[in-house]
């Protein structure tokens, strides 16, 4: 597998607890539609990056829908830290039971500080975005503000902002 850097993420929180991601790898365009319902789908992703952040080698996070949802699994790469393989796995499993099926989506390798940086922005729009009264209607509840300010204060020095 080649390192791609034709990678880019898109995710929107959605009023009433659901958020949609779309991924876009190599000219295909992956979507997933998050609850919020079984989990705080932002605060795992915020954990997992931040893990990697502080040397872990590798991390796990899991984003639910109504009836299974996805493992995300990020690995360093051992010869090159500053570059992981990203795998999304699919499961059909509901949320109370322990997945044991993994359909493959999808699997790519990129620089670290590049998927840091995406999903950054991404939570970082988020974070702006609720500062408007309506648009945090139905919203706001499904934020992680205190999680995202101490992620804040972990991913400026890493990135070099």
């Amino acid at each position: 597998m080649e390192q791609n850097d034709d990678i880019d993420i898109l995710l929107t929180l959605n009023p009433n607890g659901w958020s949609s991601c779309f991924l876009f790898v190599r000219n295909k365009v992956f979507d997933f539609a998050i609850t919020h319902v079984f989990s705080d789908p932002y605060l795992d992703l915020i954990q997992a990056l931040a893990n990697l952040i502080r040397g872990e080698k590798d991390t796990t996070f899991y984003w639910y829908c109504e009836q299974g949802g996805y493992k995300f699994e990020i690995k360093k790469l051992m010869t090159q830290q500053d570059t992981v393989i990203v795998s999304i796995n699919e499961f059909s499993e509901l949320f109370y039971s322990e997945p044991k099926e993994y359909e493959l989506i999808v699997t790519f390798e990129i620089k670290l500080k590049q998927l840091i940086t995406i999903f950054y922005l991404q939570l970082q729009k988020t974070y702006f975005l609720l500062r408007d009264k309506q648009f945090s209607e139905n919203r706001a509840k499904n934020f992680p503000f205190q999680e995202f300010h101490k992620f804040e204060k972990l991913v400026k020095p890493f990135l070099g902002l």
